[in-house]
């Protein structure tokens, strides 16, 4: 009797301890800890990082390409200009710049999302360098496509060689002839204006449409005409982009020249753009740092994400400033913890900033009805 009581003992204990397994089994349990605390790392869980943010500066600067006119010595002679172009010339000048946020792995803040009884994860968001996005969010509020960062460029395609001269021009034997010819030909160019403007000619054009494409092919002519005398003026805007990391320190991020415009920071022919960053820190929100002793005996655990800093950033070229304006960064911010239980509940969304891994916005699906 003894013995089959002691038999009932031992099969009511497995199946209590059974059952005890089975319920933390269903228990959900979502554990997110730092990379660099996790012996296995790259099993068993999804890996994110957060972001460090990096400054995009864009400068816009203007060249103007000045070509002189084969017959401008004639252009006070001939046509009674003498605002001319004398010389070939290539002048660069600063006229705008912009500073703007984006976000990049720091691989210095890397975490792992893992259930330790195999519950299933929430569906977690990252950009396409493993950033933390967000948290049960659809695929379309991930990130957006950068802007195109493809170089300006830079095409110097004035001539004189597309100009349609006359034969009368093209047999003089000096210059000076051909000056005066050419000139012969834009008052030419201009009495035909006249006659068609004044009637004369209305017999030839049936519409309106007809005078308008005369009266541009005319005009399209004598610019052209007259460009021999006076010269071509061209002006290119061009932009650069460059990224730096904020720093306390002031950073050359290129160098400037009016005649050859951007050169490489080594190139000290050019006087230097450079960024001024001032990083507003605050007072630390946690009590205890990662890693204290005090930490160890209360290890955090729940979704990471970042209080940023504000900092200044101003762009100059040399001492003119070119902008200034105050951005969040994730350098200078605090790293804090959303509580586990945000992450067990099914219908929670999260949204962190791409830029500065700050939290956007929690909310549920009944806050969303």
């Amino acid at each position: 009797m003894f013995r089959l009581h002691s038999i009932v003992l031992f099969c009511a204990s497995l199946m209590f301890f059974a059952s005890v397994d089975s319920y933390a089994k269903d228990v959900k349990s979502i554990k997110v800890v730092p990379v660099s605390q996790d012996a296995d790392a790259a099993n068993a869980g999804l890996v994110y990082a957060l972001p460090k943010t990096k400054l995009r500066i864009r400068v816009d600067a203007e060249l103007t390409i000045e070509k002189v006119g084969p017959y401008y010595k004639y252009s006070n002679k001939y046509l009674n200009i003498s605002d001319v172009i004398t010389q070939d010339s290539k002048t660069w000048k600063i006229v705008s710049a912009s500073v703007e946020t984006i976000g990049v792995a720091d691989l210095t803040k890397r975490y792992k999302i893992y259930s330790e009884t195999g519950s299933t994860l929430p569906n977690i968001s990252l950009s396409n360098d493993g950033v933390l996005m967000g948290i049960n969010i659809s695929a379309a509020e991930d990130c957006g496509k950068d802007e195109d960062l493809a170089k300006t460029a830079v095409v110097d395609d004035l001539d004189f060689l597309s100009v349609s001269l006359n034969q009368q021009v093209l047999t003089k034997t000096s210059t000076a002839a051909m000056a005066e010819q050419v000139a012969q030909s834009i008052y030419s160019l201009r009495d035909k204006r006249l006659a068609i403007l004044g009637g004369e000619e209305s017999t030839i054009l049936h519409d309106a449409g007809s005078y308008d494409r005369v009266l541009a092919e005319i005009a399209r002519l004598e610019q052209e005409h007259v460009e021999l005398f006076i010269g071509k003026r061209k002006v290119v805007k061009v932009t650069r982009y460059f990224e730096v990391e904020p720093s306390s320190e002031n950073e050359v991020i290129a160098r400037f020249s009016e005649k050859d415009g951007f050169l490489s920071t080594m190139d000290l022919t050019g006087k230097p753009i450079y960024v001024e960053v001032t990083i507003d820190s605050k007072p630390a929100l946690n009590t205890y740092p990662d890693g204290s002793k005090q930490r160890k005996a209360s290890p955090l655990n729940g979704l990471r994400y970042c209080v940023p800093a504000v900092a200044t950033i101003k762009v100059l070229d040399r001492n003119n400033l070119l902008v200034e304006k105050q951005v969040l960064t994730s350098q200078g911010g605090q790293i804090v913890t959303l509580p586990e239980s945000s992450l067990l509940n099914d219908g929670v969304q999260i949204k962190l900033d791409k830029n500065t891994g700050a939290l956007l916005s929690i909310s549920t699906n009944k806050d969303n009805k």
